[in-house]
């Protein structure tokens, strides 16, 4: 019974990343939204350490930008596991280590270093569309090609965190770098 309703959420939720990848007529005004969609998807099919899953407290996602301000709070009714979300902006890295997933757009790129070196082998998922963002240590870096949106996913970074992401997820990356 769970793993049909497991496969049931799998796949409204791949069906919604599939509506994303698809070509978006007003893509500048809905970028914003539909990364901070990707965000919460990549989180809600990570496999997270059991220690986390076991934990009470909300899982926090964090960004950084004004510009997804009203984007990612569109998130805070949302659940991951059986814990609500809290969305945080940030402005710098210094409360980093409270966030579950980190969002850093391209007007952020400055901390792009700082921030890869504060979550090193952390169990913090970073997202980004930042280009190069997986080049550089990121876990997940969003791509605007032709109007559609697509992924790539550093495989080794979301290893030495102790995460992963499904499989099915994988299928739709653009690119994953082993």
């Amino acid at each position: 019974m769970k793993k049909t309703s497991f496969s049931r959420k799998l796949l409204y939720s791949l069906w919604v990343m599939g509506v994303i990848l698809l070509p978006c007529t007003s893509m500048a005004q809905d970028a914003f939204e539909l990364k901070a969609a990707l965000t919460y998807n990549f989180a809600k099919f990570t496999q997270w350490p059991e220690s986390r899953l076991n934990e009470t407290s909300a899982w926090e996602i964090c960004y950084f930008g004004n510009q997804y301000h009203d984007s990612f709070m569109g998130l805070s009714n949302k659940k991951l596991a059986t814990q609500p979300v809290t969305v945080i902006q940030l402005s710098d890295i210094s409360k980093i280590e409270q966030c579950d997933v980190v969002f850093i757009d391209a007007n952020s790129r400055g901390l792009t270093h700082r921030l890869l070196l504060a979550v090193e082998n952390k169990a913090i998922l970073t997202v980004s569309d930042i280009s190069g963002f997986e080049m550089q240590g990121g876990m997940i870096e969003i791509v605007e090609q032709d109007k559609r949106l697509y992924f790539k996913v550093n495989m080794q970074v979301l290893e030495a965190s102790g995460l992963k992401i499904s499989s099915q997820v994988l299928k739709l990356a653009l690119e994953v770098k082993r």
